[in-house]
């Protein structure tokens, strides 16, 4: 399962409302299990602190708080994914709820992908010619200025632009997309 925090596989957009969709079935889940106790969720690995984890709680309002924890804070079997519940001062794994949220995490990411795939695929358009406006490590942000009407001027962040390209592309430079791929654009002038 894609990891929205640090997966070089999904642009921006589509992070975005995997994280928004995440919290909701997070909070949800909490709201919903209440009676067991405050909801607590492993997102992400702490950059800061080896052998560390950052958790949030999983309730309305309060989900912004970052929670660092040691792994020796945690429970042994706790990681990234994991859900967890308080008891006293120390934390406890909730197995039924980590399965639970793995399966509709899981179903989302997959829904998620594939409404990705669908939009950039529309946003490849044959023939078409793009210029780059934004130059990352290891993706392209690009405007199809053939035709704005059939793009609106939409900035599109691709991730399938060929890496070859990329090392030397500059703001400004124009491709083609040509027989399903971008190719470097040469004017006939």
């Amino acid at each position: 399962m894609i990891n929205p925090n640090n997966d070089d596989r999904i642009i921006t957009k589509y992070r975005d409302k995997m994280l928004l969709e995440r919290l909701k079935i997070l909070n949800d889940y909490a709201k919903q299990t209440l009676d067991k106790g405050q909801m607590y969720y492993i997102y992400d690995k702490n950059s800061k602190m080896q052998d560390g984890y950052n958790l949030c709680i999983c309730e309305e309002g309060k989900s912004h708080i970052i929670i660092e924890a040691s792994q020796e804070e945690l429970p042994v079997e706790a990681q990234m994914g994991s859900v967890l519940r308080k008891n006293g001062d120390s934390y406890i794994l909730d197995d039924e709820a980590t399965l639970e949220i793995a399966k509709e995490l899981y179903n989302l990411n997959d829904e998620i992908l594939k409404e990705q795939t669908e939009f950039l695929e529309s946003k490849r358009i044959e023939g078409h010619i793009y210029e780059m406006s934004e130059n990352g490590r290891d993706r392209a942000w690009l405007f199809d200025i053939t035709d704005e009407s059939s793009n609106g001027g939409e900035e599109v962040e691709e991730i399938d632009f060929p890496k070859e390209l990329l090392q030397d592309a500059n703001e400004g430079d124009l491709f083609i997309y040509d027989d399903g791929e971008y190719k470097e654009y040469i004017s006939e002038m």
